[in-house]
């Protein structure tokens, strides 16, 4: 693998790894209010977290999608 191609795939990887970190916060501050609730959410704010959450696991799908296509190998 050359030098280039080793340094985009280190760059897909890293920004998995931060998009997976995002998704994961998202989900337990989504799972969070939906179990204990609070006064202090205006009505749409459960939504626009979800949508917000449901960007970034489709963007965290594309970015694995790139990587895993990057790493096939011919035989």
């Amino acid at each position: 693998m050359n030098k280039r191609k080793e340094d985009v795939l280190n760059m897909y990887l890293d920004k998995i790894i931060w998009y997976s970190t995002y998704v994961d916060c998202l989900s337990r501050v989504i799972n969070e209010f939906i179990e204990n609730g609070d006064d202090n959410l205006k009505s749409g704010d459960l939504a626009n977290l979800s949508v917000l959450q449901t960007k970034l696991a489709y963007r965290l799908r594309l970015l694995s999608l790139r990587v895993d296509s990057m790493l096939e190998f011919e035989y």
